[in-house]
């Protein structure tokens, strides 16, 4: 985990830090379901989201600085596993954000449940 943490660079702790905070608030709201807590966990699902997307940019931005700006990599006759794998660990943010984002809107749709009457 530390490892893909680091893959990702500090905009991955950023995307945890917003998706944690999202966590915890779906969770008060399948705890107890209440009107006012939507807001918040929406608000809370696009910062992450637009952290994720944030992160993936930045990490690809510093891929395609940093190859060329090594004379080792870019004249490397490997240049393309390089950048592939540079554009891998770019991923990390989106990935984290994105799953992290699946589990708080499940536990919404769980919330959600518990909060319409039953017929």
């Amino acid at each position: 985990m530390l490892d893909f943490m680091r893959a990702g660079g500090y905009a991955t702790w950023v995307v945890l830090l917003l998706g944690l905070i999202a966590l915890v608030a779906a969770a008060t709201f399948l705890w107890r379901p209440n009107d006012k807590k939507i807001g918040f966990v929406r608000a809370m699902s696009a910062a992450t989201v637009f952290a994720s997307v944030g992160g993936v940019l930045s990490g690809i931005a510093a891929v395609m600085y940093h190859v060329p700006a090594n004379p080792e990599w870019a004249e490397s006759p490997k240049i393309h596993l390089i950048i592939m794998e540079g554009l891998g660990e770019s991923m990390s943010s989106g990935i984290l954000g994105f799953s992290i984002l699946m589990v708080v809107w499940l536990m919404m749709a769980f919330g959600f449940r518990r909060r319409s009457p039953n017929p």
